[in-house]
């Protein structure tokens, strides 16, 4: 009995061991199959699979109870190209974010150094529309520290 299971075991396996055909067509491209190549064929080799086949990794059941099939090269390249896609994506949205605390630190920055001069007493000047420096009076000067004061409370939060 045991001799005549493992015949049946062996035959069975059988379809496992089959051969690997690599031919070469008339444009020259090189083309992999496991059926046997056409007879126009310009050069064809038989490639013999491992006579061992690698065992199958056992897979963890599914939310469902049944066995998870393993994943195709296919769906394997699109999960990779997904995580890299989404990788990029947050680090340019941490640069971006990055960029916009540097210049809001640069405007308060700014904000501050208008006030500290409004401030500071003297003559202070702005350029007018036909770009020649006018200088303001004091009621010119006090709306300009109001403004100036408006604006770094925005930029330095």
């Amino acid at each position: 009995m045991k001799p005549l299971l493992t015949l049946v075991l062996l035959l069975a396996a059988s379809p496992a061991w089959g051969a690997v055909y690599k031919w070469v067509d008339e444009s020259g491209k090189v083309h992999y199959s496991d059926q046997p190549p056409p007879q126009d064929a310009r050069k064809a080799d038989t490639i013999k699979a491992p006579k061992s086949a690698p065992a199958a990794p056992a897979a963890a059941p599914g939310p469902e109870g049944a066995k998870a099939v393993p994943k195709s090269a296919a769906e394997q390249e699109m999960e990779f190209r997904k995580r890299r896609l989404e990788a990029a994506e947050a680090e340019a949205k941490r640069q971006k974010e990055a960029q916009a605390g540097e210049e809001k630190k640069r405007n308060c920055a700014q904000a501050r150094n208008r006030i500290a001069a409004l401030e500071g007493g003297g003559r202070a000047a702005k350029y007018g529309p036909d770009g020649e420096v006018q200088y303001l009076s004091d009621d010119e000067i006090a709306r300009e520290l109001v403004d100036a004061r408006k604006i770094a409370d925005s930029w330095c939060k």
